[in-house]
């Protein structure tokens, strides 16, 4: 399994997309720092808020368009078939394949976040948010990193269609981030709302009124937090609104996310008909 973690990470670093993922992860970062800088916002402006709000919704989309491009090769050249002739198991061909995935993933991330950095220093900017508490959110954002490679892994090994994987993946990831951000967003609604028809009429203090879109206590409520909680993408919305919930526990959701996907993945691929 070494030598096959090797090849793989041989053919990672000579692999271009990769290097045209990593840039663009740079280029991005570059224009939103230029952004935010220029409309001059006092929280946003800071380095801690560039990194949280952006790095979700940015690097783990580039990671999830260059996951089943790098999975793929291994179909469209036939070289997992010559793995397993060569004695390889499945098994060791599938974590061969994950460890690479996952290593360029935190790349990009880090192709993301050193950039800002360097310029908020630059700059003189400042974390906006105490070292704890960023370290805290980094540590959030690898692990749902590291989950969200396990995922892109799941479908590039079982899917031999580069094209298909590619286009199943990117879907994937929008799909969990917009529905995530959906599902939060109705978490957070208020319980009553102003009703500022009466205030323009009579100018007096708004009346409230039950909001129709607020979800009470109760089983729904429990099984959507658990869900955004345990969900990569949920993780990053909540972290991006500051309405993270039990976060203490989010690394550890992420992990297991990791060991469900990896567990089934490798039995899966064991039953794989591959000719």
């Amino acid at each position: 399994m070494t030598r096959l973690i090797q090849a793989n990470f041989a053919r990672l670093f000579k692999f271009r997309p990769f290097w045209v993922c990593v840039i663009l992860s740079v280029a991005v970062c570059l224009v939103n720092d230029v952004l935010f800088a220029v409309l001059n916002d006092d929280w946003v402006y800071k380095t801690g808020g560039l990194i949280l709000n952006q790095i979700g919704s940015t690097a783990l989309f580039i990671a999830a368009i260059f996951a089943p491009l790098y999975l793929g090769t291994d179909y469209a050249c036939g070289t997992i078939r010559n793995k397993l002739t060569a004695g390889h198991s499945r098994a060791s061909c599938y974590l061969a394949s994950l460890i690479p995935v996952t290593s360029g993933t935190l790349i990009i991330l880090a192709a993301y976040c050193v950039p800002l950095v360097a310029m908020s220093l630059i700059w003189g900017k400042n974390l906006g948010i105490t070292p704890g508490e960023f370290c805290m959110r980094i540590l959030i954002i690898v692990a749902a990193a590291v989950a969200s490679s396990s995922l892109f892994t799941l479908l590039g090994m079982l899917i031999p269609l580069k094209s298909l994987t590619t286009a199943i993946t990117i879907v994937s990831a929008f799909v969990l981030f917009q529905g995530s951000f959906m599902v939060v967003n109705l978490l957070n609604q208020p319980e009553y709302i102003a009703d500022y028809n009466m205030a323009i009429a009579d100018a007096a203090m708004p009346e409230t009124e039950p909001n129709p879109l607020y979800i009470k206590e109760g089983a729904l409520k429990n099984v959507l937090t658990a869900v955004t909680d345990v969900l990569p993408s949920g993780q990053m919305v909540r972290l991006q609104d500051n309405s993270m919930h039990n976060r203490e526990l989010y690394p550890l959701y992420s992990f297991g996310i990791l060991a469900v996907t990896t567990a089934a993945g490798v039995l899966v691929f064991r039953r794989k008909d591959l000719k």
